[in-house]
């Protein structure tokens, strides 16, 4: 079978899990005997034949784009940008040319920003099954971060209604709609996006096995947080609220607490000084992905703060597949996916909050070895994951 997969970031540019899924897909598929392409993007002035693929399994198409420089940029300059996704012209001819060269059996798209919103389009008249995996919010709020207080947004502001409006226009022909998880599904057909369309509930694939239980160490000490550094993760709350919250450990009579801060972004000068005031925050900077999951074996905590809505968040699975625990905020699929691993949670922006969660792990650690694991996530295979989409588009 010919497979078109396709992803707006990928290796070597990968900042998320979306990215890993897809990289996972394209050797499992290829190794499986299928022929596979990945369609992405590259960073505007890079020589695309420069790039090297990782793998020789399977073939990278990329496309430059000034995706990649978004945030550096004005929200108006960035309007005009998104326009090409919109009006669904963007690598229309790309597209095109690689969908008639190719010829896949079936074409599985991932984010699509920066690589046009027109494809599903494209393959419908061309005879060729589309599928669109869903991983956010995007096709109801561009950037694809909602943020906690802002969810009336998306229909109080008639841009943002004119926006899904053209978004279900170019996704209606996908002969399937795939979500992580239930909350994401339940968001979009609550507000009515192509609620009429299929949708299959279905995990990411990733190459891990989860833990039957993780390591309750006799006192919590080291914490940490993996992600990209902005306001909308909630780095620069739980930082500034460090020295507070090692206060309320040591009034509780608990040890002090370590925060290691692992990621890049906007907020990285911002978190270097408060790192050089406070000696309990570590910045790591962005690490390669063996060096993360190293860190994840060796802290006590994992903290996920986020302000922003999150759907199937790579680094709770990755957590629990290093044994490590995790505090999660209680909102969105990040809430759905961190109680079916057995995660507490806590709410976002409460400091009280968080420390009602540490402190439930304190106390458990003085009597148990071990904190037990969930039993509500089931993990796919790449052979089963690509077996439900094509009983699902026939």
């Amino acid at each position: 079978m010919k497979i078109l997969l396709a992803n707006n970031v990928f290796y070597p540019y990968e900042r998320g899990g979306a990215e890993e899924v897809v990289r996972y897909l394209a050797e499992s598929w290829s190794e499986a005997g299928h022929r596979v392409i990945v369609a992405a993007l590259a960073p505007g002035g890079h020589k695309i034949n420069e790039i090297k693929n990782q793998s020789s399994l399977y073939q990278t198409v990329y496309w430059s784009s000034n995706y990649y420089n978004l945030s550096n940029i004005s929200q108006w300059r960035r309007f005009i940008w998104h326009l090409p996704d919109w009006l669904g012209f963007r690598n229309y001819f790309r597209w095109r040319k690689i969908l008639k060269k190719f010829k896949p059996d079936i074409v599985v798209l991932n984010n699509l920003t920066g690589l046009g919103f027109q494809v599903h389009h494209l393959c419908c008249r061309l005879g060729i099954p589309s599928v669109q995996v869903v991983h956010d919010v995007q096709y109801l709020q561009p950037s694809g971060l909602l943020l906690l207080g802002k969810e009336e947004a998306l229909v109080n502001n008639w841009l943002a209604r004119g926006y899904k409006t053209l978004t279900e226009y170019w996704l209606k022909p996908a002969k399937v709609l795939i979500s992580p998880s239930q909350w994401l599904m339940d968001f979009y057909q609550h507000h009515n996006w192509l609620k009429d369309n299929c949708w299959l509930k279905l995990g990411n694939p990733l190459k891990i096995h989860l833990s039957s239980a993780y390591r309750l160490p006799n006192q919590l000490r080291q914490a940490l947080f993996v992600g990209q550094l902005t306001s909308a993760k909630g780095i620069d709350w739980l930082a500034g609220q460090w020295s507070d919250f090692n206060k309320l450990l040591l009034a509780a009579g608990l040890p002090e607490a370590s925060l290691t801060i692992i990621g890049d972004g906007p907020l990285l000068p911002y978190l270097s000084r408060e790192a050089s005031l406070d000696n309990h925050l570590r910045l790591m900077g962005r690490l390669e992905h063996d060096m993360v999951l190293d860190q994840l074996k060796m802290a006590d905590v994992l903290i996920v703060p986020s302000f922003c809505y999150e759907n199937w968040p790579t680094i709770l699975l990755e957590a629990a597949s290093s044994g490590s625990l995790a505090v999660v905020v209680s909102h969105g699929g990040a809430k759905e996916l961190a109680e079916a691993l057995g995660y507490l949670t806590f709410e976002a922006g409460n400091l009280n909050s968080l420390f009602n969660a540490w402190s439930q792990l304190s106390l458990a650690a003085a009597k148990l070895t071990y904190w037990p694991a969930g039993e509500g996530v089931e993990l796919m295979t790449p052979n089963d994951y690509l077996t439900k989409i094509l009983q699902n588009i026939s």
